[in-house]
């Protein structure tokens, strides 16, 4: 069955340098599905070409000068050194996917969901194919059993600690929680992890871990054995 134009959009948002052969000709099937993926390939290299950016070296100690600076003499701030200010607030945000460095799990859970948890939430209501979700973990040498997969509302690649990840929505009768796998990376089995009205609980897997991420008022207890049973880890030469 051949994939049709949302479901390839969705694809290719979730990874845009996906090169496996179903892709590629459901790609080349028409001019639209090459406009998308096309599309999707230059927004990756603007990202890119954003972390290249380097800060003019006293940008620092001008934001201090002008932070000292009463009112009125800082509408005089040049119109350039304002742009570069934005650009680098910009690239800055760009960098935390490529190259953030966390001191914990725990910061790195808060600071992941803090960053885009929300929005990939919302973006979790289009849905996602059964063929995506085996697709994506399958790069990550896993697989989700029904009990799992048939829950996925959303899911695409993230960064972890160590190395590539994956950012999950589920659906629950208690409203959406986020499950982060991070195929590479150990964690207290059980540790709660609490920040900004938020939760996570914290699993170890057979090979690597994940983050059950709800508000304060859901239960993400209740789906521990979900995700330890069902998230098949570490496939690779299985």
């Amino acid at each position: 069955m051949s994939m049709n134009f949302s479901e390839f959009k969705k694809l290719i948002g979730a990874d845009p340098r996906n090169k496996d052969p179903e892709t590629l000709r459901a790609r080349h099937s028409a001019p639209e599905f090459e406009a998308a993926a096309a599309e999707a390939e230059a927004f990756e290299d603007k990202l890119q070409a954003a972390l290249r950016i380097q800060p003019p070296p006293d940008l620092l100690s001008q934001i201090k000068d002008i932070s000292r600076q009463p009112d009125r003499q800082r509408s005089w701030i040049p119109l350039a050194m304002a742009a570069s200010f934005l650009i680098l607030v910009g690239a800055a945000g760009l960098a935390w996917k490529q190259s953030h460095q966390w001191d914990s799990v725990e910061s790195y859970v808060a600071d992941h969901y803090s960053h885009d948890g929300t929005a990939v939430i919302e973006r979790a209501k289009d849905g996602i194919s059964d063929q995506d979700i085996s697709k994506i973990l399958a790069r990550l040498d896993a697989t989700a059993d029904k009990a799992l997969s048939g829950t996925i509302m959303f899911i695409k690649f993230c960064p972890t600690p160590d190395g590539r990840g994956a950012h999950m929505v589920v659906s629950t009768d208690q409203g959406p929680m986020t499950i982060i796998y991070m195929p590479n990376t150990q964690v207290n089995d059980g540790e709660m992890v609490k920040f900004d009205q938020m939760h996570a609980l914290l699993v170890n897997l057979e090979h690597g871990s994940a983050a059950i991420i709800g508000n304060q008022s859901q239960n993400v207890e209740s789906l521990a054995f979900v995700v330890k049973d069902s998230l098949k880890t570490g496939l690779v030469g299985a």
